[in-house]
């Protein structure tokens, strides 16, 4: 069965050890020397947060009323928070309300331009639908959407980090400090683990929801 079609990226999705194996990436076909992992200090907020909630409409409009109400989308990542320095590829949660997601939900973002590219390396119920943006101000970028629970801990670090940045100025500080130390990396892997363990505010929320220290460039490696 074909593993990009809903039926059968659910069979994935259910077995947990193919899960873990599972590893897709659709190059972006992008003109030579477009970087679109450039770190950007003065990121296009509004524009980012408008293409984002497009993409909520667009996601949500393929459901029904009733499965509707029982999933929320919420834009997360630096992207999700104004003057936050980062990337120009948005984040976003879609919540469900139980694991593995329906097979309306999968249909629904690829019936929307996404594909399933892998489950997280720090949580495998975190599942990364991907969209190689085609078209306006973001094309040849990457938007990524973590389909997962409520309860789901990596989720939950996502939301408090936009919640946080937003409303308390040393959260905001010391992520954004955390970023730009981070983006001297040489590489767009050696920049999200810099990233990850150089911020104060991530490790507190690590420690909160239980999530240890991991060898984030071991499960990385080879795979996205």
């Amino acid at each position: 069965m074909d593993p990009q079609t809903a039926a059968g990226l659910l069979e994935v999705i259910k077995d947990r050890s193919k899960l873990k194996e599972y590893a897709h990436n659709e190059i972006v076909d992008k003109p030579e020397g477009f970087n679109n992992e450039e770190f950007i200090m003065d990121l296009p907020y509004e524009g980012i947060k408008g293409y984002v909630e497009y993409q909520k409409e667009t996601v949500l409009s393929k459901l029904s009323a009733e499965e509707r109400a029982t999933v929320q989308w919420e834009h997360v990542g630096s992207t999700s928070v104004k003057g936050m320095p980062g990337t120009m590829m948005p984040d976003a949660l879609l919540f469900i309300p139980e694991f593995p997601p329906s097979q309306a939900v999968v249909q629904a973002l690829l019936d929307s331009g996404y594909y399933f590219s892998r489950s997280s390396p720090l949580d495998v119920e975190d599942l990364w639908f991907v969209q190689n943006i085609k078209h306006g101000f973001l094309k040849y970028y990457k938007m990524t959407v973590h389909v997962c629970l409520r309860s789901n801990t990596a989720g939950k670090i996502l939301m408090d980090t936009r919640d946080m940045c937003r409303s308390e100025s040393w959260a905001f500080e010391d992520y954004k400090n955390s970023k730009i130390e981070a983006s001297k990396a040489k590489s767009f892997i050696g920049y999200k683990m810099a990233k990850g363990s150089g911020s104060k505010l991530l490790a507190q929320l690590r420690e909160k929801h239980g999530m240890g220290e991991m060898n984030i460039k071991k499960d990385f490696d080879g795979k996205v």
